[in-house]
């Protein structure tokens, strides 16, 4: 009978589950009640995916995405001119992977979308010293 292959973890990598009970709850990371009225809204007044707007596609939006990702770059949470319509496959698929191309890449589809990149509106480009 065959067996479960062996999990490849690189070492130092932690098990699975690890990342999600050391992250926090979402209110501990800002997603409270303020959050969720601000991301009520801003579904409300642009329904669509930012995303697949761009590639001629309508899309009902799901979620509320900050085009820079606040974890790196604590002073946007709730910048909401970087806060973009979202549905789950675009915030899943092709915002992530244009968040591990890097900043560059981030200005670049902040363009696209019509946006000041980051630290072309008077806000810091580095994240807050400290983190």
């Amino acid at each position: 009978m065959p067996t479960k292959p062996k999990t490849l973890r690189p070492r130092g990598q932690p098990k699975a589950g690890q990342y999600e009970r050391d992250r926090g709850s979402a209110a501990s990371r800002g997603y409270d009640r303020r959050w969720q009225a601000a991301r009520d809204a801003h579904l409300s007044a642009h329904p669509l995916c930012a995303y697949c707007e761009l590639e001629k596609r309508v899309t009902a939006a799901t979620l509320v995405d900050h085009l820079y990702p606040h974890r790196r770059f604590a002073n946007v949470f709730w910048r909401i001119e970087w806060w973009v319509s979202s549905c789950e496959p675009c915030h899943s698929g092709f915002k992530q992977r244009i968040e591990g191309q890097g900043r560059r890449a981030l200005d670049a589809l902040a363009r696209l979308l019509g946006r000041t990149p980051l630290g072309g509106g008077g806000v810091e480009s580095r994240p807050p010293s400290g983190r």
